[in-house]
């Protein structure tokens, strides 16, 4: 499983610092460790390493409360809901073929929003109630393509059901930073549509009607 790199610009920007200080962040013997971070924990860790190294530790404490207070919300709201009700989700990066992402972030983003990850995907055997699809295509070429590119999975709940959804904003849920919280609440929507309302169908996520 693919394990994207900590998003630095995310954590500058989050900050309010200059990405020049990008350059001196990479040459800190601390760089190694929290560019891999991937679970919400790591990343908070990683946040307050970086303000401490770039004199900005009351930034990064606030920012990261603030994450955590966001974060614990969705997971207080789906305290109650049993691991059997929860969402089977699975994350697709390409169309043709249809291509499984599976990387640690995604997983962990599914887990905090009430889903369950789905990977190794294959046609007539999955039993995904939600697929999500992004990459970097323009988004009409994207609904051009995918219902062929969906007809032989036709079988499985999500097509079945119309549980189909783009992300087409590039900024979300690519790598792991700053914006863990805002990609949480874009998931926690999609999946508990009656649970939790963040407006984000505005700006980055669409459903797509199969049927």
């Amino acid at each position: 499983m693919q394990r994207p790199l900590l998003s630095l610009h995310s954590i500058l920007e989050a900050l309010s610092l200059d990405a020049a200080c990008l350059s001196l962040l990479e040459q800190t013997p601390e760089y190694q460790y929290f560019i891999h971070s991937d679970t919400p924990e790591a990343i908070y860790g990683a946040i307050r390493t970086i303000g401490g190294i770039l004199n900005a530790q009351p930034q990064a404490d606030q920012l990261v409360e603030d994450l955590e207070e966001r974060i614990n919300i969705i997971s207080h709201k789906l305290k109650f809901i049993a691991e059997e009700n929860k969402p089977k989700v699975a994350f697709f990066q390409d169309v043709f073929p249809l291509t499984a992402a599976e990387n640690g972030y995604l997983a962990n983003l599914i887990r905090i929003a009430g889903g369950i990850y789905q990977t190794r995907m294959i046609p007539h055997e999955s039993s995904s109630d939600v697929l999500i699809i992004f990459n970097e295509k323009p988004i009409s070429q994207l609904l051009t393509e995918l219902p062929q590119a969906l007809s032989t999975w036709s079988q499985i709940p999500a097509v079945a059901n119309n549980q189909i959804y783009i992300v087409h904003h590039p900024g979300y849920l690519r790598q792991p930073g700053a914006l863990i919280a805002d990609e949480a609440e874009i998931l926690a929507e999609i999946f508990y549509p009656k649970y939790f309302v963040f407006g984000r169908d505005e700006d980055v996520w669409m459903k797509f009607e199969w049927q």
